[in-house]
């Protein structure tokens, strides 16, 4: 199944809806209509930048919707209450998984920190066009530049398919504030590179693994992880 939704008939996009919307059902989550339907509007506007700036590989996008939307919602199980936050998507890319959860949760202000400047000039171009203008901030740059002051002020911050989990625990976790959380997205085997990091972590205090949400999304066959780790004072 292709990923593009352009000029697709009706059917299709039903079709890509609906399987998009049981898979978040079969995790307990129900978003609705307007959420997965902003959701694929986005999603659109990956598959028609994909060509032109390789804002998201092809051979990603082949993977379709459930594949990328569906598994930046998977945080939405055990995290992000419907109640004010603030999210900084680290190596955000084409804008996930922070685009997604700022669809789904109105009361969530996200920050998308994109160091490769023609991706950050592409999400800033349609921030608005989603209606997400007044609760998403794009920023240029790297998280390892950025400062103790400026991480301190987010709850969550996301880091899907960025670095190694070492490398985001050194940079990430020392910054935050002691209720944020650091969301990691991994496959099942780096699973076992996080446990490691956390018994090597130096850092101010002791790191926690909170919890890891396992998945499967079945209309593909893709099985994701995510795990919640926070730095204890």
């Amino acid at each position: 199944m292709t990923g593009d939704t352009r000029g697709a008939p009706v059917v299709r996009r039903q079709r890509l809806r609906d399987d998009l919307d049981a898979e978040l059902a079969a995790l307990g989550l129900h978003i609705g209509p307007a959420v997965l339907e902003k959701c694929l509007d986005y999603w659109d506007m990956l598959c028609w930048a994909a060509s032109r700036i390789n804002v998201i590989s092809q051979k990603a996008l082949s993977q379709g919707p459930v594949r990328h939307i569906g598994d930046a919602l998977a945080a939405l199980v055990h995290w992000l209450p419907n109640a004010p936050s603030r999210l900084l998507d680290v190596g955000s890319g084409g804008g996930l998984p922070g685009i997604p959860l700022t669809i789904a949760r109105p009361r969530l202000e996200t920050t998308l920190l994109e160091a490769r400047e023609k991706k950050a000039d592409w999400l800033t171009s349609i921030v608005p066009k989603l209606g997400l203008a007044e609760r998403i901030t794009v920023v240029t740059g790297r998280v390892e530049q950025q400062s103790f002051e400026e991480l301190q002020g987010f709850d969550i911050v996301t880091a899907r398919a960025v670095a190694a989990p070492e490398r985001l625990l050194k940079w990430i976790l020392p910054r935050l504030s002691a209720e944020a959380r650091l969301l990691l997205w991994h496959s099942d085997s780096q699973r076992e590179e996080i446990l490691n990091a956390i018994k090597r972590w130096r850092g101010g205090g002791t790191v926690e693994l909170e919890n890891t949400l396992s998945y499967i999304f079945g209309t593909i066959r893709f099985s994701s992880n995510i795990s919640g780790v926070r730095e204890v004072h």
